[in-house]
C-alpha cells in the first residue's frame, strides 16, 4: 500500500470510527489535498485491495469493508 493510500484508509477508518457515518468524496478532497483525478486513482486502487467500497456513478460515499 502506498503512502497515499494508507493516508486516504485512515481518514476513511477515523471518520467512520469517530462519527460512526461514511466518508463523503467532497471531504476527502478537502482533507488530502488531492486532486479529483489523484484521489480517484488512489480509491480505486483501493477498491481493488478490497479496503473500501466506493461507486463514484452511484454515491459520494466512501465506505470501509468490514472484514
Amino acid at each position: 500500500m502506498t503512502d497515499s493510500e494508507r493516508k486516504v484508509h485512515r481518514i476513511i477508518f477515523n471518520h467512520n470510527q469517530v462519527k460512526g457515518q461514511h466518508t463523503k468524496y467532497n471531504n476527502l478532497l478537502k482533507f488530502t489535498g488531492k486532486t479529483l483525478k489523484e484521489l480517484d486513482k488512489v480509491l480505486d486502487a483501493l477498491v481493488e485491495k478490497k479496503l473500501i467500497w466506493w461507486d463514484k456513478g452511484k454515491t459520494k460515499d466512501v465506505v470501509i469493508r468490514e472484514k
